[in-house]
């Protein structure tokens, strides 16, 4: 691994319920190494309580602990003061083992955090993926993230509203979830074309899975990417929409 990986992560976000998970199948299949949720930029809010080793050693039980986390993420290994020298080499501590080229990190909570990830990485890849707002509600709904439209369309905003304050000042690639479905191989070329590799492989691409999980079959969307496009009226109508929410709809043409 180079010096410039060390410091250029690629770091996914978006509101929950957007794509994300999408995006990554498509750079792990693409041989970047990009964890899943691991929110380390979390812990400057907690810096007052616990010094980054502390923190790190805290997520290493977590991995330890809970077996969809062993799945996702690689074992912590902190040897000396290593997790002391700052983000760059914390996290190289923790990701920098693989022979991969790129690594990096998705938590759709980053869009809140990209000064922060940028300070400390300023060459890092930012992708942002949004999805229609009714639609990601809708998915929030089934899933019972939310349990009512009024928070989920507020989380939906929020996030917007966050990526709206810095994406005219930070280099970064925006995608939407409905193009992703629409032109996979297509979307899978741009996020290769921006973050530098050479794309291998679309196959995750082709079969989006947005959040499938065997529990919840009917949020399996491979067979039909477009089954839950626009397939919020049986949660609620146009008129439930908040008016902020309907702005940003408007504005992204979605409305």
């Amino acid at each position: 691994m180079t010096a410039h990986a060390e410091v250029s992560p690629i770091i996914v976000c978006g509101c929950q319920r957007s794509g994300t998970t999408a995006i990554v199948r498509i750079l792990n299949d693409n041989g970047m190494m990009i964890s899943n949720e691991w929110a380390l930029f979390d812990w400057p809010q907690w810096q007052d309580q616990f010094s980054l080793a502390e923190w790190l050693e805290n997520k290493r039980d977590e991995v330890q602990k809970n077996l969809w986390l062993q799945y996702w993420h690689l074992e912590i290994e902190l040897n000396g003061s290593e997790a002391e020298q700052g983000f760059p080499a914390a996290l190289h501590s923790i990701y920098g083992k693989r022979d991969a080229w790129r690594w990096g990190d998705k938590w759709s909570d980053y869009v809140f955090q990209i000064d922060t990830v940028k300070a400390h990485f300023p060459q890092a890849k930012i992708i942002y993926i949004y999805r229609d707002g009714r639609d990601v509600v809708a998915s929030m709904l089934r899933k019972t993230i939310e349990k009512d439209i009024g928070t989920g369309f507020k989380r939906w905003v929020n996030s917007i509203e966050a990526w709206l304050s810095w994406k005219d000042r930070i280099d970064h690639l925006a995608i939407r979830q409905e193009d992703l479905l629409q032109h996979p191989e297509k979307v899978a070329a741009d996020i290769a074309d921006y973050c530098g590799f050479t794309l291998e492989s679309a196959g995750h691409a082709a079969y989006v899975l947005l959040g499938a999980d065997a529990e919840i079959a009917e949020d399996h969307v491979s067979e039909n990417p477009y089954k839950h496009t626009g397939a919020y009226h049986d949660q609620f109508s146009d008129a439930d929409i908040p008016d902020d929410a309907k702005r940003h709809l408007i504005n992204l043409g979605y409305f």
